[in-house]
């Protein structure tokens, strides 16, 4: 198959340009927030996203950060979203044609040249990665991917594109999962994948060369970021994501970071020529400042397509928890209702944490994106032992430690000699390898239990 790039594209932003985007910004959005010491001496400014799955409850706040941001950065600034921008699981976004996404990055596209690297979500409202990506760049968006289109042969846009910032040259390469099953059934048989790994050996050196720094935006998960981070040189930046982590890793020679999901955290890079990159990360909460006219659009969309079913009361938290918490008050459900000695259930099932006081079936539903059939299986005590080995990867402390896939579960003392019951969600038990590391554990279906049935009624029960 003969594959056809699309030509590059140069963006520029002048000095002249940011004073005129600053000045149209809204007051309220100028607040005192200096950039730390670190980015001090940056020449371009990055402030990179991913994972935001229609977070409805957080692109407000995170538009009024960017405001915060450009208000107060001496340089120019360019943002990535590193995929999965759309969630087929929000309802609203569903039934509005994602009306407050799209107002989200037109937003984002007014204020900064905006680069967007296709998720395996990018479909999640439509049935086309083509369509998508002509709405994308017909907002002026650059959009990058090495994913391929089978009808054509060619990719669906550039993998590649180059960005001019105060001199620097920035060139972008975008990476895609190569896992079909992540996509939507209608559009798997629309897509050709290229081994991250391999394509980065083959293209990035070109791009550091030809360029004063280089992002490489993946979105196959810290499997394949693992593959691609020895190759990369200081001039580079590794960001990752699809694997909704949270963290930084400085033990390599290109700066590399996951920036968590659900638009609960940003990055900020700076780059100057020369240097290695520096990274910040920014907690973004939903009491935070807001964008005003952003949120009024959000608001708007929840009242014209929320149903009286998606409004009602599922259960009263008395504390808000963070996401770990939370998965793990659904397992303790999960393993109470199983009669399991322990429940383990996979991280990426779950989406925002569960708020403090009234839970709506909407914010519940946002919590679990999944639903699924309950299961158990007997496990040895030694076996079990090693499974919780690479479970709550939140925790993990080196590179190593990550395997992208994983379970949340609660601390057990395991005798080794002990038989155990275990219960998963079903898209753990039928993906066992990836999220607990084996392959031979017989799990069988509970009759009549589910996971939202069963976390609902838990919460119910508060």
């Amino acid at each position: 198959m003969k594959l056809r790039h699309a030509p590059r594209t140069q963006v520029a932003l002048s000095r002249r340009l940011l004073l005129r985007t600053m000045a149209a910004l809204p007051a309220a959005a100028i607040l005192p927030s200096a950039l730390s010491a670190q980015q001090q001496g940056a020449e371009a400014l990055v402030i990179a996203l991913a994972d935001l799955h229609s977070g409805y409850a957080r692109l407000p706040q995170i538009l009024a950060e960017v405001d915060r941001v450009i208000a107060d950065s001496p340089v120019p600034v360019m943002i990535t979203l590193n995929g999965d921008v759309f969630e087929r699981g929000n309802a609203v976004a569903l039934r509005s044609g994602g009306a407050a996404d799209l107002a989200f990055l037109e937003a984002l596209s007014r204020r900064a040249p905006v680069v967007l690297n296709l998720g395996n979500h990018e479909t999640a409202l439509v049935d086309d990665m083509a369509s998508t990506v002509a709405r994308l760049q017909g907002m002026g968006i650059e959009v990058v991917s090495n994913l391929l289109d089978r009808r054509t042969g060619r990719f669906f846009t550039s993998a590649q594109t180059r960005l001019s910032l105060n001199g620097m040259r920035i060139g972008v390469t975008g990476l895609a999962t190569t896992n079909p099953f992540t996509y939507r059934a209608p559009v798997r048989e629309t897509l050709g994948f290229l081994d991250p790994a391999q394509f980065a050996a083959d293209t990035v050196p070109q791009l550091e060369a030809a360029n004063d720094a280089a992002l490489v935006l993946n979105h196959a998960g810290v499997m394949a970021d693992r593959a691609i981070l020895p190759g990369l040189t200081a001039k580079s930046v590794l960001i990752g994501a699809h694997d909704h982590l949270s963290f930084q890793h400085d033990e390599a020679e290109a700066p590399f970071f996951h920036g968590g999901s659900w638009g609960g955290e940003l990055t900020l890079i700076g780059l100057a020529p020369g240097q290695r990159a520096t990274l910040e990360r920014r907690v973004i909460t939903a009491g935070m400042p807001a964008d005003e006219a952003l949120a009024a659009e959000v608001q708007s969309q929840l009242d014209t397509h929320l149903t009286d079913e998606e409004r009602a009361v599922v259960g009263v938290t008395q504390t808000a928890r963070d996401l770990p918490e939370s998965i793990l008050f659904a397992a303790e459900a999960v393993r109470a209702a199983t009669e399991a000695d322990l429940a383990m259930l996979g991280h990426t099932t779950f989406g925002q944490p569960l708020p403090q006081g009234p839970v709506t079936r909407y914010d519940f539903d946002a919590f679990i994106r999944f639903d699924g059939d309950l299961t158990v299986a007997t496990v040895s005590g030694e076996q079990l032992a090693s499974i919780l080995q690479r479970a709550n990867q939140h925790h993990a402390v080196s590179l190593d430690q990550r395997t992208g896939d994983f379970v949340h579960a609660a601390t057990l003392q395991i005798d080794p000699q002990a038989q155990y019951r275990l219960a998963v969600n079903d898209w753990t038990a039928t993906n066992q390898a990836a999220y607990l590391g084996t392959q031979d554990l017989a799990f069988e279906r509970v009759e009549g239990l589910r996971l939202k049935a069963v976390t609902a009624d838990a919460l119910a029960a508060l």
